[in-house]
């Protein structure tokens, strides 16, 4: 996704070999959308936001997504996290793998089955007012439904394989289930190159599940001592 501004005065520039971005949003459709406004004395007007998205085939056509305004000087400062938060709540996030032991799509009634995922963030680049920036989404919860009908366990870690294990369930009967996880994001932002993120507000949820979980019953049975002993 790419997004910029163009008022009204920039559209003159498009026939005097402007970029692609100013024909996109000069057109007499998106001009409609604005023919200038008057800002008081202690504040600028900001031109309208135009955005396009990356397809298989190249960019989307230009969109509209904000008219221009006029913005108080203590303002001008939010523009960019607020279009970081359009594009994280836009951001498609890959669902965190939900990994099972035992490993082989079996478990035995009343041992623990354990659960547990990454916490890895998953990051897109992108540009913002032409500005190149970083979007993440950060895992901050889970929520684990083991598919036997209890009561969902939420943790704020993604657990640990055997035998650092913190998730785990003991199914009851035996039968089959499915373990699905519902994790949480938070958004983050910062410019390409900056070693520090900041926080966007608004969260997103993805939603996983194991393979089909055959819970077995393990019987005792008496055998026969050949060596007599």
């Amino acid at each position: 996704m790419r997004q910029w501004r163009v008022t009204p005065a920039m559209c003159f520039l498009r026939d005097l070999g402007g970029a692609t971005v100013l024909a996109e949003s000069c057109d007499e459709g998106h001009q409609l959308a604005y023919e200038g406004i008057e800002c008081e004395d202690d504040e600028q007007a900001v031109g309208a936001l135009f955005e396009q998205r990356r397809q298989s085939g190249g960019w989307s056509s230009a969109e509209l997504v904000e008219d221009e305004s006029c913005l108080a000087e203590q303002r001008r400062q939010i523009d960019l996290p607020a279009a970081a938060a359009r594009a994280f709540q836009e951001m498609q996030i890959a669902p965190s793998e939900v990994i099972v032991q035992p490993p082989d799509g079996w478990t035995l009634v009343n041992v623990d089955t354990i659960a547990f995922t990454d916490r890895e963030p998953r990051t897109v680049s992108t540009e913002l007012f032409g500005i190149p920036v970083e979007i993440r989404a950060v895992p901050t919860s889970y929520s684990w439904d083991f598919g036997d009908g209890t009561s969902p366990l939420s943790t704020s870690e993604p657990g640990a394989p055997y035998p650092e294990h913190t998730i785990a369930h003991a199914y009851a009967k035996p039968g089959t289930a499915t373990i699905s996880l519902t994790t949480t994001w938070g958004g983050q932002f910062r410019l390409a190159g900056e070693p520090t993120w900041r926080d966007v507000p608004g969260e997103a949820t993805t939603a996983s599940a194991s393979g089909r979980l055959e819970i077995l019953e393990a019987r005792a049975r008496l055998v026969e001592d050949l060596y007599g002993e």
